[in-house]
C-alpha cells in the first residue's frame, strides 16, 4: 500500500465529514474501479475510498459488514471508520465515500511452493471463518461467477452481451473469441452442476496484491470489493489462471495448503478447470469495462484471448491431474 508519487487531494467536504479537516492526502496506486487515498492527520492515518458511480449503499454495506465479521474472527482487515455523524458512508458530488483503517505491511511475491502453500492455507481459514457470516442472500447488485452482467455494470451498457456487442463493432475478431469461450463455459458449468454447489461468502479477489506481510508474518488482508456469495472454489480458480504454462508444483502446493483446512469435494474438483475458464472470462469482463469507460487499450484483452486462453486449454489435462498431487487431510 505505497502512495503514488503524485498527491491528489480529497475534497474538503469529505475530509470534514470524516473528522479530518486539513488532512494531507496521497493517491494510492491500484484499484480497477474505485479510487483510494492515504490520508494523514497528525498521528492518525486512514484510507479514504471513492466508489465508482454504480456501486450502491446496500452493496457497500454488505461488504463492510463482511469485513467486520472477518475482523471479529481475528483477521487483520481494515474495517470501515465512522464519519462524525456515525454513518459509514458519505455522499458527495454524486459518489459514495468511505474511510477505513490503514494496514501496515508489504505485498510479497508468491513464487515458491512454500508461499503458495501458505496462501492456500490462509484462504481455507478465511472460508472457514466467513462461513458464520449471518446475512442471507446474495450481496446486493452482485451475481455468481457465471453471471457477468454485474461485473460489467460500471460500463453503463446494460448486460455483458450488450457490452460485447459494442466491442464487436470495433473488434469483431476478438469479440468472436470471447463469445465462443463464454458459451463454452456456460455449457460446461451447467453440465457439471455448478449451480448445485452451496453458496458461501467469498473474498472475490484473493491474490498476492491483497495479502500484506510484515517481517515475514501475514499482517493484512485487503480489498473485499468483489466479495459476494458463491461456490467457495470460485476463490481458488483465479489463483490458477495461467500467465504462462501451468506450474503444477505451485498449483499443487496451493491446493494442498487449502486442503489442510478444508478438503475439496468431488464436485469441486470436477468443476475446477471450468471455473478457471470462468475466472479468465471475469478478467476479460473487467478489461472490457476499462476499454469502455476509460478508452483503454485492447492489448490486455487480445493477450488474454490469444495467449492465456490457449495456455489454459493446453494445460487442461494438467488441471485435471492436480488432485493426485495434493493432500486432502484437514487440520
Amino acid at each position: 500500500m505505497d502512495p503514488a508519487a503524485a498527491a491528489e487531494p480529497v475534497s474538503p467536504e469529505v475530509l470534514e465529514a470524516f473528522g479530518l479537516p486539513g488532512a494531507s492526502c496521497s493517491r494510492l496506486e491500484g484499484g480497477l474501479m474505485n479510487q483510494h487515498w492515504l490520508v494523514s492527520s497528525g498521528e492518525r492515518r486512514c484510507v479514504i475510498r471513492r466508489y465508482h458511480l454504480l456501486r450502491t449503499a446496500a452493496a457497500i454495506g454488505w461488504e463492510q459488514d463482511l469485513v467486520e465479521h472477518a475482523g471479529s474472527r481475528g483477521w487483520p482487515v481494515a474495517p470501515a471508520l465512522p464519519a462524525i455523524d456515525g454513518t459509514k458512508l458519505v455522499a458527495h458530488a454524486g459518489r459514495l465515500w468511505a474511510a477505513a483503517a490503514y494496514l501496515e505491511g508489504e505485498t510479497g511475491a508468491m513464487e515458491t511452493p512454500a508461499s503458495f502453500h501458505i496462501a492456500g492455507r490462509l484462504l481455507g481459514r478465511l472460508h472457514r471463518d466467513l462461513a458464520s457470516f449471518e446475512l442471507d442472500g446474495q450481496r446486493p447488485d452482485f451475481g455468481k461467477t457465471w453471471e457477468l452482467d454485474s461485473a460489467v455494470a460500471p460500463a453503463g451498457e446494460g448486460s455483458f452481451n450488450d457490452l460485447l456487442a459494442a466491442f464487436a463493432r470495433e473488434h469483431p475478431d476478438l469479440a468472436s473469441l470471447i463469445r465462443r469461450q463464454r458459451y463454452r463455459n456456460l455449457r460446461e458449468l451447467a453440465r457439471l452442476k455448478y449451480p448445485d454447489l452451496p453458496d458461501r461468502p467469498i473474498h472475490g479477489d484473493f491474490q498476492r496484491s491483497n495479502l500484506l506481510w510484515t517481517d515475514g508474518r501475514f499482517s493484512g488482508l485487503l480489498d473485499f470489493d468483489q466479495s459476494r456469495r458463491d461456490a467457495l472454489v470460485c476463490d481458488i480458480a483465479p489463483l490458477l489462471m495461467p500467465f504462462q504454462p501451468l506450474d503444477q508444483k505451485l498449483a499443487a502446493a496451493l491446493l494442498s495448503g487449502y486442503q489442510t483446512v478444508r478438503p475439496l469435494s468431488d464436485a469441486e474438483w470436477e468443476l475446477l478447470p471450468a471455473l478457471v475458464r470462468s475466472a479468465l472470462l471475469w478478467w476479460v469482463a473487467f478489461l472490457l469495462v476499462q476499454w469502455r469507460t476509460r478508452g483503454g487499450s485492447v492489448e490486455g484483452i487480445a493477450r488474454t484471448m490469444t495467449v492465456r486462453f490457449p495456455a489454459f486449454e493446453a494445460a487442461e489435462p494438467a488441471y485435471r491431474g492436480l488432485r493426485a498431487g495434493t493432500s486432502p487431510s484437514a487440520g
